[in-house]
């Protein structure tokens, strides 16, 4: 029988989903967490604090006295798998061993209360709208997930009344056997084919954010042909709305300096507000105060007139296409990093069509986008350089009205993550200044 959570602090609903959670662990001896980073150590401390009695032991090989880690999982009865490892880089069927993840335990207990966001892009700007959104109409909301915190963090704050906002992504969403009460997909691109066997399978693990719904769940999604991607019929929801051609009842003036939301989130931000019973004055309130997430289009500096725009969180050319039109005024563009076998010809037609004047290329993909335009003549000032060091000294020199850092590409070949890449960006433009 599972131990009894009784908690002063602890409300009705969180207690009785918290003892399903642990009930559902304890009867496991042996659980390995594989891979310690932000969700394992997460669950370490969750297994702590409520699993006393269970074996606990971590599987990473940043942690193993040798090559042979990996054994460790096979001496577990439940293995709780990071989003970041990929079983299919490492050659390991996912039916091999008794895999779960906090997501698919988080989803399994309290998804009646989730509303779980994913999609290729624009995750994170519109999670965070949610949550403001919610909180400012004075409902409970937590925010959770690929962003910030893990759920099992704030799992004891959780009661009848809130909402959890989760940021889903298609790493956390692979393999999960449960869904949000209300999922939304933002898009699809192709991304991430490092990660998975193929692009269809990355597709198929982002449709798990519907999939397992019932009939009285909600499905929002925002795609021009959905059917290319899957039959929109099976969806379980009979609560099924796409977006894509919705009008926006509200227009919202945006600038440079405060950043941007994009149309496509937008439409969904309103279809949320409806069916949510969230007022006009709310919607706008949350949407015209809200300022841009670091290093999605956000405003860096002015520098003799050049406004610098960071967003290194474009790591594909759809992105990177969205950015200029966006900002329409763009008349000198970053681009480059690492190359995970994304296709850059639709970027590059873009280009030589665009009124982008100065196209500066750096890194692996880089190399690709300024070898394609140069195949045909074209009346760019087209750049190579060493790195995004030079990269932003030559922005500097030939820049007029807009310098747009939009790399179309991801930055594992020379940085730890995006962020790490957005915020050598705005030490570069800072040094401008000099």
């Amino acid at each position: 029988m599972g131990k009894i959570i009784c908690r002063k602090n602890l409300k009705r609903c969180c207690v009785s989903m918290l003892n399903d959670l642990v009930s559902d662990l304890e009867q496991y001896k042996k659980i390995a967490i594989f891979g310690y980073g932000v969700e394992g150590r997460s669950f370490h401390a969750f297994a702590e604090k409520y699993l006393p009695d269970v074996a606990i032991s971590i599987v990473d090989k940043n942690y193993a006295d040798d090559d042979n880690y990996l054994d460790g999982l096979r001496e577990a009865e439940l293995i709780v798998k990071s989003p970041g490892i990929s079983l299919h880089t490492l050659g390991i069927d996912y039916d091999a061993y008794n895999f779960t993840s906090i997501t698919e335990l988080f989803l399994k207990h309290f998804g009646s209360q989730i509303i779980g966001v994913t999609g290729t892009k624009g995750k994170s700007t519109l999670v965070t709208l949610i949550d403001s959104m919610l909180k400012n109409a004075g409902r409970k909301s937590l925010l959770c997930g690929n962003i910030g915190i893990s759920p099992l963090q704030a799992i004891e704050t959780i009661d009848e009344e809130t909402t959890v906002v989760m940021e889903l992504s298609s790493h956390q969403l692979h393999h999960v056997n449960h869904s949000p009460h209300i999922a939304v997909l933002t898009n699809l691109f192709p991304e991430h084919l490092d990660y998975y066997e193929d692009l269809a399978d990355y597709y198929e693990a982002k449709f798990n954010i519907f999939r397992h719904q019932n009939a009285r769940d909600i499905f929002i999604y925002n795609l021009q042909n959905p059917n290319n991607y899957f039959d929109t019929e099976k969806a379980p929801s009979k609560h099924t709305y796409n977006v894509f051609a919705n009008e926006l009842k509200n227009e919202v003036q945006f600038n440079i300096k405060n950043g941007y939301i994009h149309h496509a989130t937008l439409q969904i931000l309103e279809k949320l507000a409806e069916i949510l019973e969230i007022d006009e004055s709310t919607f706008m309130k949350t949407v015209t105060t809200f300022q841009t997430l670091p290093h999605r289009l956000e405003f860096v500096d002015e520098i003799d007139g050049v406004s610098y725009i960071n967003d290194s969180i474009s790591t594909i050319p759809q992105a990177s296409m969205e950015a200029m039109k966006i900002l329409k005024n763009v008349d000198t563009i970053i681009l480059g990093g690492y190359d995970r076998g994304v296709d850059y010809s639709e970027l590059v037609n873009f280009l030589r069509e665009s009124n982008v004047k100065n196209i500066i290329c750096f890194s692996d993909t880089g190399k690709q986008i300024y070898e394609k335009i140069n195949e045909e003549e074209n009346n760019k000032h087209l750049f190579y350089m060493h790195d995004l060091r030079e990269s932003v000294k030559k922005a500097g020199e030939c820049a007029r009205e807009i310098v747009l850092f939009s790399p179309a590409a991801s930055s594992f070949n020379s940085y730890k993550n995006f962020a790490e890449r957005g915020e050598e960006f705005k030490s570069l433009v800072n040094n401008l200044k000099g």
